[in-house]
Order: C-alpha cells, then sequence, then structure tokens
C-alpha cells in the first residue's frame, strides 16, 4: 500500500495514511527517476569543502514497515519502522534502506504489552558512493490508556558512518510519527517511526 500524497509506502498498513489520514492505494509509488548524476569520491569531498567542511542533506522516509504480535491473554506488542529514506541537496542524492532492525518487549501484571523496534543498520548511497550507518542512540518512551492498554513506541535517534577515507556521516532524527492501536478486549499496539532527518557530511 502507499499514499499518493505522502508518496511514502506502507507495509502491513490498511486503510487511510497514518501520516495525512488520506486513503492508501494498493501497489507501491510510481517510480521516479531522479535527473542526478552520480558523483564520484574526489568530486563529493569538494562539494563539502566548499560548504565550509560541512553539507547537511534533508531525508524523509519513503517506505514504512510494521507488524504485530499477541500474547495471552490480552498483550498487544506493536512495531513499526522507517524501511527507506531519500533526499538530495546540491546535486548529490541520498538513498537508504534499512538492513537490520532491532526488536523488543516487555510485559507486566496484568495486561500490559509493550512492543518497540528501531533502525540499528542502514546501507545505500550518497551521489552513488556506498555506506553504512549504525545506531549511535536510540530512544524508547510508553503510553497508557484505560483499563490495561499500554503502547511502546522506539526510535533510533542518532545513527554515524564513514564515506570513503575522508568523509564522516551523521543522521538525525528531526521528525518522529507515532500513532497506537488497539483491539478489544485490551490489546493495544505502539507505533513509531522516523518520519524525517538530517543527514551531514564532513570531512574527517
Amino acid at each position: 500500500m502507499y499514499c499518493p500524497t505522502c508518496e511514502c509506502e506502507f507495509e502491513g498498513w490498511t486503510g487511510k495514511c497514518p501520516n495525512c489520514k488520506n486513503p492508501l492505494q494498493a501497489g507501491k509509488p510510481p517510480v521516479q527517476i531522479s535527473s542526478q548524476q552520480q558523483v564520484d569520491f574526489e568530486s563529493l569531498v569538494d562539494i563539502v569543502k566548499e560548504r565550509g567542511g560541512t553539507l547537511n542533506i534533508e531525508l524523509k522516509a519513503s517506505e514504512v514497515g510494521k507488524t504485530k504480535a499477541t500474547r495471552f491473554p490480552w498483550m498487544g506488542f506493536g512495531y513499526a519502522w522507517t524501511k527507506r529514506m531519500q533526499g538530495a541537496r546540491e546535486g548529490v542524492s541520498v538513498d537508504l534502506s534499512t538492513t537490520k532492525v532491532g526488536k523488543d518487549k516487555k510485559w507486566s501484571f496484568p495486561y500490559q504489552g509493550l512492543g518497540y523496534a528501531w533502525r540499528q543498520e542502514l546501507q545505500g548511497s550518497i551521489g552513488g558512493n556506498e555506506v553504512t550507518l549504525t545506531a549511535k542512540k536510540v530512544t524508547r518512551k510508553k503510553t497508557w490508556s484505560f483499563p490495561f492498554r499500554d503502547y511502546g513506541y522506539a526510535w533510533t535517534e542518532e545513527m554515524s558512518g564513514e564515506c570513503g577515507r575522508d568523509l564522516l556521516i551523521e543522521l538525525k532524527t528531526t521528525e518522529v510519527k507515532k500513532i497506537r492501536r488497539w483491539l478489544f478486549p485490551y490489546f493495544g499496539f505502539g507505533y513509531a517511526w522516523v518520519k524525517a532527518g538530517e543527514l551531514s557530511l564532513s570531512l574527517t
């Protein structure tokens, strides 16, 4: 399913877009052909140098995943994570996909269940140069509603990596989406994912 308004794919979702509440459509979003050229590593380093040693690129989620699980008697565990982020600036395009997802679940008496999911690793390209980012900081929170529903939320706040021998990469979350769902009688499912972030390329 995908949202034609947000241009974001939502795997495991049905009905309305969790971002904008417009109806989701079956299938995948139309493939957009990028007019941007690949940037060789030396040129990428030069671009960063021309920007004072740091190039910031805004990234937005283009694909989100979601699963849920239950446990006897009425515990619900919700998991959501950003599967893909994309962005571009100064002719440098960025395309990153989640390759490792961390998951955890907690429960307490009588029916509270909490599910958490976050990105552990991203892989992709910056201007055509392959990169890998790993999680540095993960945040998780919880809320509840009467009578026994708990909702767990988790997301990766910061990730880091390297691009070649001369560039460091930092990815910081700037916007997180959190929603909650429930099933009768006490199943609660919390979902959270990164909607936007800022990727920074800096000289080593």
